[in-house]
């Protein structure tokens, strides 16, 4: 019985995912960004949904990181990353995601991307497809103009307050992000000026176009929740814009699928890594 305690112990060991190694490197706009590494193998990066920080891909990252090097950034302004003066964007954020490459000498990755963070993904592709393996996104849209209107409007003109109830509460938005802005933040004090630096982001941007899509043509699987989530005519549009890609609508799966059904994605994200 000892023996096959110990050997149970062992296999545990085994499964588990190898320690993280943290650390930070400075882009050339003077930006500190915050990553970690975790694991061997073939590199995968994690981008996470705005607002966030790697943190909420925990569940992906400690699956993925058995298999192969994944490499999770905080994104410029979020989580643990510094600021900057410049209006954040998300060509400057995929930028960032090459110079990660680059400092850390990986000439090619698998990149998978959630919300914000899938849109990073996808634009990275686009402006620097020698760089993406596979990519791989969820719950992001390719134009702005997906998002309802009346979100637009309400990201154009936000609002925030610490006393506001509803504000803080860490199981809706902008809430369940106050604990990520803590990360790189003493207090709550700037992060309604932060909130609405993003916002204006969301209501301008991405702008990219079917035809855009077309020239994009590394293999890609586009993630959709059935409710909830980006439009599903939207996602649509990107699968058929994309020349080489597959669409996979998660049923029951909202735009937190990564939280809400972590062995589905994570079965899904991995089956397709294996093709």
């Amino acid at each position: 019985m000892i023996k096959i305690a110990k050997a149970v112990c062992l296999l545990a060991l085994l499964h588990m995912a190898p320690e993280a190694l943290a650390d930070t490197f400075k882009t050339k706009d003077g930006v500190t960004l915050d990553y970690a590494v975790t694991g061997k193998g073939e590199p995968l990066v994690m981008l996470h949904s705005g607002l966030m920080s790697r943190d909420d891909m925990h569940n992906q990252v400690t699956y993925f990181s058995k298999y192969y090097q994944v490499i999770a950034l905080d994104s410029r302004e979020q989580g643990r990353s510094g600021t900057s003066d410049v209006q954040i964007s998300y060509q400057l954020m995929s930028d960032d995601v090459v110079a990660l490459l680059d400092h850390l000498k990986i000439k090619k990755a698998n990149i998978f991307g959630q919300s914000d963070g899938g849109i990073n993904a996808l634009l990275t592709a686009h402006y620097h497809p020698e760089r993406v393996d596979k990519l791989m996104i969820h719950g992001a849209v390719f134009n702005y103009k997906a998002y309802p209107p009346q979100a637009i409007a309400q990201w154009s003109d936000y609002s925030w307050s610490e006393d506001n109830p509803k504000d803080i509460d860490p199981e809706q938005f902008p809430g369940n992000s106050l604990k990520s802005y803590l990360l790189g933040h003493a207090d709550l004090s700037n992060f309604e000026k932060h909130l609405q630096e993003m916002a204006h982001m969301w209501a301008t941007s991405p702008n990219l176009t079917v035809k855009d899509l077309q020239k994009i043509t590394v293999p890609t699987l586009v993630i959709v929740g059935d409710h909830y989530d980006v439009s599903l005519p939207h996602s649509l549009q990107m699968h058929e814009g994309l020349s080489n890609s597959q669409l996979f609508v998660a049923p029951g799966a909202t735009h937190y699928i990564h939280r809400e059904k972590p062995e589905l994605l994570n079965g899904v994200l991995h089956d397709f890594l294996r093709e």
